[in-house]
């Protein structure tokens, strides 16, 4: 399998690139800058020695005899360096008609033409290098004066400028590589100690990892920490949902067994039968206690409605009371159902039909299996929510507020039953933004209100 490059690698990588290639960048415009000025400068004195060439008495001089001036001459040759020639510098004076009557060093090639003012570069008549020339006319047009430098004069001080100021970071670039590559590891480390110290830990380790990493990448140890707080949440919920599980399902099966040696050990046929109807309901108590289980299971890791759609509450209100009428017939209850508003109005919210007749029936099965026989119940819907009410006995009111907990069951109980129900109630109700509200009527019997929290 081919390996993914790291960021550090990719950090490493980049600036390894960009910083030489900045590094030649500024090489080039500090070149151009240098070239820009020693240009300026050398054109500067070429325009001041014509000048004072213009300014000296040519009647003095014999031709091929140029007028003494050290200081500038010295000057635009380069000062004292004596790799400089008298070939790298030439001048020349003509008169009016092109005579020529002083040069110097290169000046006797340079071509008169008296149209020309100002500075140009040309090639040389007996070379191939390039000369910057300067003309200057006489004010009254007697006289054409021509100051020429050779090109290569300024390359050479453009050159050892350049040296003179980038030599010591060429020398150094290798350097600072070097220190961009530690830069990169050490900036890096936080990470890669993040990751060692998840490498070490356990599947049930949850402890929050440390805090004290760069600001950049505090947000994602918080988000860790925060996953690592709902893994914990979420394995110690399966731990205690196991554990009552167990426990209560281990009392039903127990029974189940006896009842079965008690069937076996009975010599009559009514014996038989009776310790048979036993058995069957000790099944059917234990078959809705997995069903419940298997419910919870599946509500629990859901932290939304995967497909929510609008509730058509006649439909789950008939299927619900539907799947309870055959348990009230056998008690001789009486289930009704009103509606304040049309079905349309009722409690307009987006969800799952199957889950919310799973709630209503719930309640209208708890409704059934706790109110005496001949008892009403009846189910109201309201546009502002659904409310279930019984004329039964109700519920302690010291009991109220821990009916809610799982397999929690409030003293002397006769009905058998695992006390999920309400659980289930309360998690469906939650995935759909309603809350659940237990009161006991005061003309007797359980009001349980389900409206939007």
């Amino acid at each position: 399998m081919r390996q993914r490059p790291t960021l550090q690698r990719r950090l490493a990588v980049l600036l390894l690139i960009t910083v030489p290639l900045i590094w030649l960048v500024s090489t080039v415009v500090a070149a151009y800058a240098a070239h820009h000025k020693v240009d300026e400068l050398y054109d500067t004195q070429l325009t001041l020695f014509a000048r004072q060439l213009l300014s000296v008495n040519m009647g003095e001089h014999g031709e091929g005899e140029l007028p003494v001036l050290p200081k500038t001459k010295k000057l635009i040759r380069g000062g004292d360096r004596g790799d400089i020639e008298d070939d790298d510098i030439g001048v020349a004076v003509w008169n009016e008609q092109g005579d020529l009557l002083l040069s110097d060093g290169k000046g006797r090639h340079f071509r008169f033409d008296a149209a020309r003012r100002g500075f140009y570069t040309v090639s040389g008549q007996d070379d191939k290098d390039e000369w910057r020339l300067f003309y200057l006319p006489a004010p009254d047009g007697s006289r054409l004066v021509a100051v020429g430098q050779r090109q290569k004069l300024r390359h050479e001080v453009v050159r050892k400028v350049i040296q003179g100021q980038l030599l010591p970071w060429l020398l150094g670039l290798p350097v600072l590589l070097l220190l961009i590559l530690w830069a990169v590891r050490q900036g890096l480390r936080p990470l890669q100690l993040l990751a060692d110290n998840l490498a070490r830990r356990s599947p049930l380790e949850h402890s929050p990892l440390p805090e004290n990493v760069p600001g950049e990448v505090l947000p994602m140890v918080r988000a860790l920490n925060a996953l690592l707080a709902r893994i914990a949440a979420a394995m110690e919920h399966e731990r205690r949902f196991t554990a009552d599980a167990a426990h209560e399902l281990r009392t039903p099966l127990a029974a189940l067994q006896v009842q079965a040696e008690v069937m076996a050990l009975m010599p009559d046929e009514a014996g038989r039968q009776h310790a048979l109807g036993q058995l069957q309901q000790g099944i059917g108590r234990a078959t809705r206690l997995v069903e419940q289980l298997l419910a919870l299971s599946r509500l629990d890791p859901l932290q939304g409605l995967p497909a929510a759609q609008p509730v058509d509450w006649a439909v789950v209100c008939r299927d619900a009371m539907a799947d309870v009428s055959a348990a009230a017939a056998a008690k001789n209850m009486q289930l009704q159902l009103h509606w304040q508003d049309g079905a349309a109005q009722v409690l307009p919210l987006a969800g799952d039909a199957t889950l919310l007749t799973l709630m209503l029936r719930n309640l209208l099965d708890n409704a059934v299996r706790y109110c005496p026989p001949g008892a009403c119940i009846e189910l109201q819907a309201a546009a502002t929510g659904l409310v279930v009410r019984d004329d039964g006995p109700g519920i302690a009111p010291e009991w109220l507020a821990r009916v809610h907990e799982r397999f929690f069951r409030p003293p002397g109980q006769d009905m058998p039953g695992s006390g999920l129900g309400l659980s289930i109630v309360e998690r469906i109700a939650s995935l759909h933004g309603l809350c659940l509200q237990l009161a006991n009527r005061p003309e007797g019997g359980l009001q349980v209100s389900l409206h939007v929290a």
